[in-house]
C-alpha cells in the first residue's frame, strides 16, 4: 500500500453503490447493476372542466399533442366538451355558440405555470390534432372542424375562407402571447380526417404539424376529397408531386406560409398515396426546409416508393397494412416555383401476407436521421441485421388477428440504400400472443444526444428489464426499468414512457404513468434542456400531479387532459465512487 493512501473497505463500497442507485443484495453479498437515477417530475397537471357545453353532454377533455419552444415553454392542443376550461389571457374565452366540441391551445412556462389558455373553434365540432412551436415565438396548430357559415371557424389572412365539406382541416398560428396571426380552413367537399371517427381522441395520430426556421408550417393528414363532378377537390398546387387522389382516401402534404395571406399563403400542397387507403400521421422538416418527411400507414399495393427504399415493393397479397416513411426534397424552400422530388419513400412493416403495421410518431434526430414509432402485430416486422444494435429483435408470438399490438422504434438514414438505410429497429415489448393485452406508442422525440423517447399506452402487466449484450425476444409483458417512477400498472391501462439510448441497443428508462383508472399518452416533446413533456388523457382522479396548474376538475368518470414534464434520468451517479476508487 502506498504511503498516505487509505483503502476503502469493500463493504463500504458495496453500500455506496447501493446508495448511488446500483442497489444491493444482502442475500448474495453482491452489488446489482449500477442503475441510472429515476426520472424526476418537473410538473404534472390536469387540464379540464366539469360543466358540459350542452345539456346532458359529457364533460370530457383530452390532450392530443405537445410541443416545446427554444425557451422551454410547453404548448398543448386537443379538444374539450366543457365550458369551464381554466382559460387565461384567451383569444377565445368560451366555446362558440352551437359548439359541441372545441379545440383548445394552452401554453405553460418551464415550471408548469399556465401563461395562456384559449378555446379555438366555431360551431359544431372542432379538435386540435397537431402543434408546433414557431421559431420567432408562438405556436402553429392543426386540427379538424365541421364549423360552417352559421358559426365559422375563426379566420385571419386565410387561404380558404369556408368549410368545403363534412369536415375540413384548419391551420392556425398564434404569437407568443396568444394573439391570432393566421388561420384558415383546408379541405375539399369530402371528409378530411379519419372517416367515421373524425372527432374522437385519436390514438393513431402522431404530430401532424411542423415548422421550419423561416416560420413555414407543414401539415399532413388524410383526405377523401378527390373532386369529380360537382365536388370540390382538396387544394393542390401546380407543382404538386401527386395532383390527384389515387384511392378512397389519401394522405397529403401541405406547406403554409403564415406571413402571407390568401392564395399566396399556400406554398405547396399534394396528395400522397396509392390505390387503397393511406393516412398521414406525422410530419417533420429540417430547419432550412430542404427535406420534408411524412409518415403514416398504407393499404395500397402501389404506394409511390423510391428505388433506394428499405423496401420498395408491397407485401404479398392479403396484407392488412404497412407503415410508410416518405421524405421529399424541395429545390427552393418557400418558393412557389420550387420543384419537389421523392428523396426516399419506403414501406415500413412486415413483408408478409398477414402484415399489420402502422407508423404513428416520427421526428428527425440532431443529424437529420428519421426516428419513428407505432404499433405492429407482425412477427416479421423488419429488424436490423449483421450485428447492428437492437434491444429486442424478435417477437415470434405476434400474429395479426390473434395477438395484440406491440410498439416498435426504428431509425432510418435516407442517405443509404435499401437494407443499409435501417440504422436500427427494435420491438419494445408488451404485446401478448393471445390478445389479452397489448400496447402502442403514438409519439416520439429525440434529445441533443440522439437518445429517443416514446410515449403511448399499455394494459400489459410489468416485467423488470434486464440489459443484455445480445438482442433478445421482446417480453410479452411491459418492460419497466429498475428506476421506474411506477414499476407496476396503476389502473386498467396506463400511459407509458420509455427512453432508448442513442445506439438503439439499450432501454435506459421505462415506466408506467397513471392513476387507478385509464390513462393514455398521445403527445411527446423534448425541450432544449432535454426535459420531456407528455400530453394525453386520463380518467383517473389520482393521476400523479406536481406543481399542478390545475387540480382534478371533479368530473368523476370522465376524461381530462394531462400535461406532465419529466427531467429524464442521466448518466449513473458514479463520480464519488470513482473518486474513492482512485484516491
Amino acid at each position: 500500500m502506498k504511503p498516505g493512501v487509505m483503502r476503502t473497505p469493500t463493504s463500504f463500497l458495496l453500500l455506496l453503490i447501493a446508495i448511488l442507485g446500483g442497489g444491493y443484495s444482502s442475500a448474495q453479498g453482491q452489488p446489482l447493476r449500477s442503475a441510472r437515477p429515476a426520472a424526476r417530475l418537473v410538473f404534472s397537471t390536469y387540464l379540464g372542466g366539469k360543466t358540459p357545453c350542452v345539456a346532458n353532454g359529457s364533460p370530457l377533455t383530452f390532450g392530443q399533442n405537445a410541443a416545446c419552444d427554444a425557451q422551454g415553454n410547453t404548448y398543448v392542443t386537443g379538444a374539450t366538451q366543457v365550458s369551464d376550461l381554466p382559460v387565461l389571457n384567451a383569444y377565445q374565452s368560451r366555446p362558440a355558440a352551437g359548439s359541441t366540441m372545441s379545440a383548445f391551445v394552452a401554453k405553460y412556462d418551464p415550471r408548469g405555470q399556465l401563461l395562456w389558455c384559449t378555446y379555438l373553434g366555431g360551431d359544431q365540432q372542432n379538435m386540435g390534432t397537431g402543434v408546433a412551436a414557431m421559431p420567432d415565438g408562438g405556436v402553429a396548430v392543426a386540427g379538424v372542424t365541421s364549423a360552417d357559415a352559421r358559426g365559422p371557424f375563426p379566420l385571419m389572412n386565410a387561404y380558404q375562407r369556408q368549410n368545403n365539406g363534412q369536415s375540413d382541416y384548419f391551420v392556425t398560428v398564434f404569437d407568443a402571447n396568444g394573439n391570432l396571426r393566421y388561420s384558415t380552413y383546408l379541405g375539399g367537399s369530402g371528409v378530411e380526417g379519419t372517416p367515421g371517427s373524425v372527432f374522437t381522441d385519436d390514438n393513431s395520430n402522431g404530430n401532424s404539424v411542423a415548422a421550419d426556421a423561416a416560420g413555414r408550417v407543414y401539415v399532413t393528414g388524410t383526405t377523401s376529397s378527390g373532386g369529380g363532378q360537382r365536388a370540390i377537390k382538396f387544394p393542390v398546387t401546380s407543382n404538386a408531386i401527386q395532383s390527384d387522389i389515387s384511392g378512397d382516401a389519401d394522405a397529403f402534404l401541405c406547406i403554409i406560409d403564415p406571413a402571407q395571406s390568401g392564395a399566396d399563403s399556400l406554398v405547396y400542397s399534394s396528395f400522397l398515396g396509392g390505390d387503397k387507403d393511406d393516412k398521414g400521421h406525422s410530419v417533420a422538416v429540417e430547419a432550412h426546409g430542404r427535406h420534408i418527411t411524412a409518415a403514416g400507414y398504407t393499404k395500397s399495393r402501389n404506394f409511390p416508393t423510391t428505388d433506394n427504399a428499405y423496401r420498395k415493393d408491397p407485401a404479398p397479397h392479403g396484407y392488412i397494412s404497412n407503415g410508410f416513411v416518405a421524405q421529399f426534397r424541395s429545390s427552393h424552400p418557400g418558393s412557389p416555383s420550387s420543384t419537389y422530388t421523392r428523396h426516399y419513400v419506403t414501406y415500413l412493416g412486415a413483408n408478409a401476407s398477414d402484415a399489420r403495421d402502422d407508423t404513428y410518431g416520427m421526428v428527425l434526430d440532431p443529424t437529420g436521421l428519421i426516428v419513428a414509432t407505432g404499433r405492429t402485430q407482425s412477427k416479421d416486422f423488419p429488424m436490423t441485421k449483421g450485428g447492428k444494435p437492437s434491444i429486442f429483435n424478435s417477437a415470434k408470438y405476434l400474429k395479426a388477428g390473434t395477438s395484440n399490438d406491440e410498439p416498435y422504434l426504428v431509425k432510418i438514414d435516407t442517405s443509404l440504400h435499401g437494407e443499409a438505410s435501417l440504422v436500427y429497429s427494435t420491438f419494445l415489448g408488451g404485446g401478448s400472443a393471445d390478445g389479452q393485452w397489448g400496447g402502442f406508442c403514438t409519439s416520439v422525440g429525440v434529445d441533443a444526444r440522439g437518445a429517443a423517447y416514446v410515449a403511448g399506452e399499455s394494459n400489459a402487466p410489468g416485467k423488470l428489464y434486464v440489459p443484455s449484450n445480445q438482442p433478445a425476444e421482446a417480453p410479452q409483458k411491459f418492460p419497466y426499468t429498475q428506476n421506474a417512477l411506477f414499476p407496476t400498472r396503476q389502473g386498467s391501462w396506463d400511459a407509458i414512457f420509455m427512453q432508448i439510448d442513442p445506439t438503439g441497443a439499450q432501454l435506459d428508462y421505462s415506466t408506467y404513468l397513471g392513476g387507478k383508472d385509464g390513462d393514455r399518452a398521445y403527445g411527446l416533446a423534448v425541450d432544449p434542456g432535454g426535459n420531456v413533456v407528455l400530453s394525453g388523457l386520463t380518467f383517473s382522479s389520482d393521476f400523479p400531479t406536481k406543481n399542478a396548474a390545475q387540480p382534478w376538475p371533479d368530473n368523476r368518470g370522465c376524461q381530462n387532459a394531462f400535461v406532465t414534464k419529466f427531467s429524464p434520468s442521466g448518466p449513473p451517479q458514479c463520480s464519488l465512487l470513482l473518486l474513492l476508487l482512485t484516491n
